[in-house]
């Protein structure tokens, strides 16, 4: 059967297009759009030797998409991808055999309707989160009415922050709570649920992770997705925003410069940072490389820098709790390479989920 009528039945991805222009060809289109060629024509129910004429509107597939080539398996496909089997079925509720031209979603893809911007409604009480910790919700004020910390919101996340309940519970950094609590806000007050916390050095956890210090945390926003919140947090000032498209949550910190990455690697396991598209190629390391299309990185604004500001109040009962008067966030940054000192997947509560 010809490939044209395995795919006349398939919808195409609809998020970007292309108006073809004269001597335009389906491979000159692809690299313009850093997309492989038989993507961009089984996007369009075309063979990749296909003449295209000016004029003709092409689809262009979005990041995290491809398409089953003629002849092609489910294990070659998981092998070009970087990613399982099971991941892959999991993703794309498959229970039987591939046909050619079938659209399939990679780790990592966001819909379109999830990456559209909206509006999430107004919080409940403001300052006030519901935090949910190993299968138990708490609401908690962790600012007032004034947007001071709370004394109850310091103790209540060195609490819940605590790996093990028999840990000590240590004071967080006080920032950490204006973080969550703007993020809570945002979102119109909805469940967050804390996945990571505190954490000991050790593995690819470095001593001088903010875990350990007490000035990160992994969460998730009831509802709400991850790209979602990973979006969200890059418009703060002065916070490091870390997106794990193989995990189950966002990284959110706070420290004096701000930082972003996307971690395509699994819970646990060594660091292999990239773009929303894809992990980087080892050449990547090199800092000449950064201009080039498989080493590029995401933008960065902050637009919201009001919602979880650098300079932060305390009531007299929450200074009562600190040692020593806080200090600004991690004001070495700058030394210790903010670019390089990112954050590993450790997904303490639902640690092995993705592995397949």
């Amino acid at each position: 059967m010809a490939l044209s009528c395995l795919l006349a039945s398939l919808p195409a991805a609809a998020q970007r297009t292309h108006t073809v222009r004269a001597g335009q060809s389906m491979s000159r289109i692809a690299r313009r759009y850093h997309v492989a060629v038989w993507d961009l024509a089984l996007a369009n129910r075309l063979q990749p030797s296909a003449t295209l004429r000016p004029g003709q509107t092409l689809t262009v597939p979005p990041d995290g998409v491809t398409y089953v080539r003629p002849g092609q398996t489910l294990s070659q496909i998981a092998r070009d991808h970087d990613c399982s089997v099971a991941e892959l079925q999991r993703l794309n509720r498959l229970r039987g055999g591939l046909r050619a031209g079938r659209r399939l979603v990679l780790p990592g893809y966001v819909s379109e309707e999830a990456s559209t911007p909206r509006e999430w409604g107004a919080p409940g009480d403001p300052g006030v989160v519901r935090i949910r910790r190993n299968n138990a919700t708490v609401t908690v004020r962790l600012l007032d009415a004034e947007r001071r910390v709370t004394e109850e919101g310091l103790s209540r996340l060195a609490e819940l922050m605590r790996r093990h309940d028999d840990d000590p519970a240590e004071i967080p950094a006080p920032r950490l709570a204006v973080l969550l609590a703007g993020i809570s806000d945002h979102f119109g007050g909805r469940e967050l649920t804390l996945v990571s916390g505190r954490r000991s050095a050790g593995g690819y956890t470095r001593e001088a992770s903010r875990h350990v210090s007490g000035r990160a945390t992994d969460i998730r926003v009831e509802g709400v997705p991850r790209r979602t919140l990973w979006d969200y947090c890059r418009t703060l000032s002065s916070t490091g925003c870390g997106y794990y498209p193989r995990s189950t949550f966002v990284h959110v910190d706070v420290r004096a410069q701000a930082a972003q990455w996307v971690d395509w690697s699994r819970p646990g396991g060594r660091p292999r940072y990239g773009n929303l598209s894809r992990a980087w190629p080892s050449f990547c390391r090199n800092p000449r490389r950064r201009g080039h299309r498989l080493c590029q990185r995401e933008s960065r604004r902050v637009t919201a820098p009001g919602d979880v500001p650098v300079e932060f109040v305390l009531t007299d009962a929450a200074r009562a709790l600190l040692p020593v008067a806080p200090e600004p966030d991690e004001s070495d940054d700058e030394a210790a390479g903010v670019d390089e000192e990112y954050e590993t997947a450790t997904d303490d509560e639902d640690d092995g989920e993705l592995d397949s």
